[in-house]
């Protein structure tokens, strides 16, 4: 896809013109949802991202600190850009109630050296989405571009400053969890999001109100069209806030990323806080127990009538070969080779060793699974 020229010209277009290009394109190119917000827009929660960076609650991630404004409002260095487009594709079909994954936060119920994977997050236990879904992105908006003359777009996926959850709310593709994830109701919250700044023009779209549902949906949000369209289902259910081991949800829906097990495996490259070690249990990338244990993500796993999700998202042949032990004595070598293109590139050979050395003493003093 060409560079965007800074200079074009607004292509107009209607939300319902677009929802059908949509609806042609999306299903092969195994996107999920997508929805768009026009641009400017004033972000419900500005204020609430703004506060929590000023409360340190972001964990010292400087990539977070760079571009603060530019995540509320992404106009500011790319004046040309008239909407977002915002997709999403599902890496797993829900968590179904009995998982007994370490990870999942689920029951014990394997033999006492369960797949090393099983201690994965599952977004990471295959390819790198950043990979996978931006190509399919980009295989979107190239037939886009051929059916609107004029279409200029620039694409990612959680490397561009925006902030995701946010647009894809508006946009219709689910509701924001006390968990702090975007959850669908028929879908759950194992989705990866990704986005493209545009000069589309959408005439039709809601504004600063979430739309009940996106321009287009592998399938519906609900069952019949809302009255009113909610912030957030979650209700009085505070599960999530209650599994996490870590305290890092707080009851208003925030997250102390300083606390959470994900920030430590992953961003912190296995810096688990010394006097914290216990509380990762025999979790070795990433964590899904707030995801686990949401209602809407164990209905998920019931609904027969979802597509299958890609492939790419499943566990890797090569990962069977070795076994959680083997991680602790894992080369950088052997790292790079077995590791490139996947999302456990992030935390670098030295992370994925600290974090086994952690699940080890853990599964040793503890008796986890």
């Amino acid at each position: 896809m060409a560079r965007v020229d800074p200079n074009c010209e607004p292509v107009r277009v209607t939300a319902a013109d677009l929802a059908a290009h949509l609806g042609r394109l999306c299903p092969g190119s195994a996107v999920d949802l997508a929805g768009a917000v026009a641009l400017p827009c004033a972000l419900p929660h500005a204020d609430r991202w703004f506060e929590w960076l000023a409360a340190d609650r972001h964990a010292g991630l400087e990539y977070l600190e760079r571009d603060p404004t530019d995540r509320v409002e992404p106009t500011g260095k790319n004046p040309w850009a008239n909407s977002v487009l915002v997709f999403a594709q599902r890496y797993t079909a829900g968590w179904p109630a009995d998982d007994s994954a370490p990870v999942s936060g689920g029951p014990a119920g394997k033999p006492d050296d369960p797949p090393w994977t099983d201690r994965v997050a599952r977004y990471a236990r295959g390819l790198d989405y950043h990979d996978v879904l931006l190509k399919d992105i980009k295989t979107v908006l190239a037939g886009l571009q051929e059916a609107i003359g004029g279409l200029q777009a620039f694409a990612s996926t959680d490397t561009g400053p925006y902030l995701e959850r946010e647009y894809a709310w508006l946009a219709g593709l689910g509701f924001l969890g006390k968990n702090t994830c975007l959850i669908h109701e028929k879908l759950g919250s194992g989705l990866f999001l990704g986005v493209a700044l545009t000069n589309l023009e959408i005439e039709g779209l809601t504004g600063n109100v979430p739309a009940a549902e996106p321009l287009y949906g592998v399938t519906a949000r609900r069952r019949r069209p809302p009255k009113r369209v909610a912030a957030s289902h979650c209700g009085s259910c505070t599960r999530c806030i209650e599994a996490c081991p870590t305290g890092a949800i707080a009851p208003d829906g925030g997250l102390d990323a300083g606390s959470c097990i994900s920030t430590w495996t992953i961003e912190w490259r296995g810096k688990t806080p010394a006097d914290r070690r216990a509380e990762q249990g025999g979790i070795l990338f990433g964590c899904d127990i707030c995801q686990a244990v949401c209602p809407w993500n164990q209905r998920a796993a019931g609904n027969p009538g979802s597509p299958p999700v890609r492939g790419e998202y499943s566990p890797l042949p090569g990962h069977t070969e070795i076994k959680l032990a083997d991680l602790l004595e894992l080369n950088d070598d052997n790292f790079r080779k077995r590791f490139k293109r996947t999302p456990l590139w992030r935390c670098h050979p030295e992370g994925l060793r600290a974090n086994a050395d952690v699940v080890r003493d853990n599964v040793a003093q503890g008796g986890l699974p």
